[in-house]
């Protein structure tokens, strides 16, 4: 689970992913590589599809049209990344909020566990403090296929089954410190998904704009300025 599969998974996205690894890499998105103010790049359209949210609801792709959209990967059984880039999903909303950006956003989380769905969903979000009846963000979940037609197909964002290796002596692995999940210890999952962990930024019109390679130490700041720059440009 997170990044102490690295290693393998880099592997294997590096032949999957359609706009190439390296973008992934970096720690900001393709279009501040100067630091300057020119307008985002559209890199791909985003997905379409139908999956449920974390209160079981029907969400079509279609009831985000007109919001800009923050996208992450959250697995309710992770003990690696998903926990920091839930910590940083709740940073960002309020900064948007005191921004007076919320009204315009929507954060966007997909479960890529095959083996979760809303109930786990919800126990992971207050877990982690989020209120799983708030509007500001959607957690989608559905059959495995679908998810990963959207995740993988259309975020080109690459997720896999890895065999749990405890670390030796309940020391943490070598590429990434386990952090206390309860949701994860109560369910006892035979295995963990290892994944990469990018933030998209997808304009009111459904194109990617912008891809940071890490959702859980992207400065906040540099979301709240791309995400900005859409909102106006779409008024």
């Amino acid at each position: 689970m997170g990044s102490r599969w690295w290693p393998s998974l880099a592997l294997g996205a590096l032949g999957g992913v359609v706009l190439g690894f390296a973008l992934f890499l970096w720690p900001g998105p393709a279009a501040r590589l100067a630091g300057g103010a020119a307008p985002l790049p559209r890199f791909f359209p985003a997905p379409t599809y139908r999956l449920v949210d974390q209160l079981g609801r029907p969400v079509s792709s279609d009831s985000f049209r007109g919001e800009v959209r923050v996208v992450v990967l959250l697995d309710p059984y992770c003990t690696a990344l998903c926990p920091l880039t839930a910590s940083k999903v709740m940073n960002l909303e309020r900064t948007l909020e005191n921004r007076h950006l919320a009204n315009a956003v929507q954060l966007v989380a997909f479960d890529i566990n095959e083996l979760t769905g809303p109930k786990d969903m919800r126990a992971f979000l207050v877990q982690e403090g989020i209120d799983p009846n708030q509007s500001w963000l959607t957690y989608l979940t559905g059959t495995p296929a679908a998810v990963r037609r959207a995740v993988t197909g259309g975020y080109h964002i690459d997720y896999q089954k890895a065999p749990q290796t405890p670390a030796s002596g309940g020391q943490p692995s070598t590429y990434q410190a386990r952090l206390r999940n309860t949701v994860a210890e109560r369910a006892g999952a035979p295995f963990d998904i290892a994944h990469q962990d990018p933030l998209l930024i997808v304009d009111q019109r459904g194109w990617v704009r912008a891809l940071y390679g890490s959702a859980s130490t992207t400065p906040t700041g540099a979301v709240v300025a791309d995400v900005a720059s859409l909102v106006r440009a779409g008024r």
